[in-house]
């Protein structure tokens, strides 16, 4: 697994990143940390992109490679990516493919990033068939956490990075659960970031290539991504999380029997944050079983769920497309 580096200030990422990075490397940083103007005092080159859920494609990634080529980058060389989830998904995917694989270190700037997309080498974008469908799985040579980013977010995006945490409490840890939801400000202490960080790193150490414990990780994801798509992405990736875990904590407990108190503090730290509890539907059920039957979890006529018995007892179990559909419907 990669080396976690943990710092405080900006000031000592640029100092480990001007130490740390071979002459001719390339940072790429998201167009919204440019107000930070951190690439004054990096040795290194530099650029910014900007990127999105909606750009999250291949004409990306051919731009991307082209800043590469454009950079004269060799297999010797590296990439240093800055910014949230999108960005690293993006940039590590074209990293890993350019000319066969170059280094790249992940320097996550959003909390969603900092606890999920920077650990466990997934990276990828979407196309027409979905989220995620075209990636490759390839591990950064580091992952430098900077805790001083977290003071460029709005409240939404912090909030949202909190979603990604509290599952991973509610699939590995009473502690992080408990903790998340009895607190009065939803600001978190780092020691919480650096748990929640832990319980995925454990799971992909057991699991990398997703075959069966790391699925653990998608817990609230399989309704949360139809959410996402069937919303046209209007919905932040947390808010249709936040409410997929609803659902399958609403499943969890006719097949696994999860205690209803579980699903009253989920609620409520729902309520705290004043996130939404509940989701429309706009699509057809033909277009949600299109979606469904493209997610990489599904077999012919059912989906690979994770649903709980209790507060880290995680269960993967399958589910037929038609009693996920009348578990939306209703």
């Amino acid at each position: 697994m990669p080396k976690n580096i943990y710092l405080n200030t900006t000031e000592e990422l640029i100092k480990h990143l001007n130490e740390d990075l071979p002459n001719e490397s390339l940072i790429i940083l998201d167009s919204a940390l440019e107000q930070l103007q951190l690439h004054r005092n990096f040795n290194a080159s530099h650029v910014y992109l900007e990127v999105s859920e909606e750009t999250k494609n291949l004409e990306t990634i051919e731009k991307i490679w082209e800043i590469m080529f454009l950079s004269n980058l060799n297999r010797s060389d590296e990439v240093v990516i800055i910014g949230g989830g999108v960005m690293l998904d993006l940039c590590s995917f074209a990293a890993s493919t350019y000319k066969r694989g170059i280094a790249f270190t992940l320097v996550p700037s959003t909390l969603l990033a900092m606890v999920d997309a920077s650990h466990g080498g997934k990276n990828g974008f979407n196309n027409v068939y979905g989220k995620n469908q075209i990636g490759t799985f390839n591990l950064p040579k580091s992952v430098v956490v900077c805790f001083e980013l977290l003071n460029t977010l709005k409240d939404n995006d912090y909030k949202d990075g909190l979603i990604e945490l509290v599952k991973h409490g509610l699939i590995g840890s009473k502690e992080i659960f408990n903790k998340l939801v009895s607190t009065e400000n939803f600001k978190i202490d780092t020691e919480i970031i650096k748990k929640g960080i832990q319980i995925k790193e454990d799971i992909v150490k057991e699991d990398y290539l997703e075959t069966g414990k790391r699925k653990y990780l998608n817990f609230g994801h399989t309704i949360g991504h139809l959410i996402e798509q069937d919303s046209k992405f209007t919905l932040s990736h947390g808010e249709a999380v936040a409410i997929g875990i609803i659902y399958e904590l609403g499943l969890s407990k006719k097949h696994f029997g999860l205690p209803q108190e579980v699903v009253d503090l989920y609620i409520s730290y729902l309520e705290k944050l004043e996130y939404k509890k509940s989701y429309e539907f706009e699509n057809s059920i033909d277009y949600l079983l299109e979606i469904l039957k493209d997610d990489k979890k599904s077999k012919s006529d059912s989906v690979d769920i994770v649903l709980l018995s209790d507060i880290s007892q995680p269960n993967l179990i399958s589910i037929s497309f038609d009693e996920l559909i009348e578990v939306i419907q209703n």
